[in-house]
Parts: C-alpha cells; sequence; structure tokens
C-alpha cells in the first residue's frame, strides 16, 4: 500500500536529515519530506469522498482514510523536529 511505504520513507527520512551534516542533502530531504506530506494529503482527499459515497461503516476507503489520518497525525507531530 502506498501509504506504508509512505511513511516508511518518513521515517528514513528523519533519520538521514539528523545523521547528515551536509547542508545539501538535508534540504533534499526536506524538500522530498513536503512532496510526501502533498501525496498522502491527496490520497486522503480522495479516500475520504469514496468513504463518503459507500454506506458502510466498516470498508476499505474507511481504513484507508484512518490510516492516512494517523499518517498525517504522525508527521505533524514530527514535523518540528526539522527544525531543532
Amino acid at each position: 500500500m502506498e501509504v506504508d511505504s509512505l511513511s516508511y520513507r518518513i521515517t528514513n527520512i528523519q533519520q538521514a536529515y539528523f545523521n547528515t551534516s551536509h547542508i545539501g542533502l538535508r534540504e533534499r530531504l526536506f524538500t522530498e519530506s513536503e512532496h510526501i506530506s502533498q501525496r498522502l494529503n491527496e490520497i486522503f482527499s480522495i479516500s475520504k469522498v469514496l468513504k463518503n459515497r459507500n454506506n458502510e461503516n466498516i470498508s476499505f476507503s474507511s481504513l484507508l482514510v484512518e490510516k492516512c489520518k494517523r499518517t498525517i497525525d504522525q508527521k505533524r507531530i514530527e514535523k518540528n523536529l526539522f527544525f531543532l
């Protein structure tokens, strides 16, 4: 699932960011993190639309909405780590 791979990539980016002192690499990692955030928001928006079209309480789109929401929340909490 794309959301899982994006979540893992966010974790890897954060680890690499703190383990390097190269300014160019840090800028690239920060930019990539922003692109991942945009993609997560796109997936979240699409999954919300699909969930609203479905009448069932438990569905793939409901699970996708929850997974995206948790990943976005986690990223939002850890976002300040880039500015330490």
